[in-house]
């Protein structure tokens, strides 16, 4: 009798503890994004200028001001390109 309860307590033990175990963790999907141009990383570093508003200075202007800049960077860059071409 001591070796059938014994028997059972084993069986049950093993079971509760493949059941415990729960389903897998699901992993998060990744997005692969393209790499970030150089205009879009100026873009990037420029909207830290709008903290400069924590100490006084207009950070959205500054930020406008760097973002006219950008522009006007990637428009001469295109008309250099053009040249180039020609």
């Amino acid at each position: 009798m001591a070796y059938r309860t014994m028997f059972v307590v084993a069986v049950v033990a093993c079971m509760l503890t493949g059941c415990c175990a729960g389903p897998k963790p699901v992993q998060p999907k990744v997005e692969v994004k393209a790499p970030l141009s150089k205009s879009d990383q100026l873009r990037q570093k420029a909207k830290i200028a709008e903290a400069a508003s924590l100490i006084g200075y207009d950070g959205k202007a500054i930020k406008r001001d760097l973002n006219k800049f950008i522009d006007q960077q990637e428009e001469d860059a295109k008309q250099l390109e053009d040249l180039k071409n020609l």
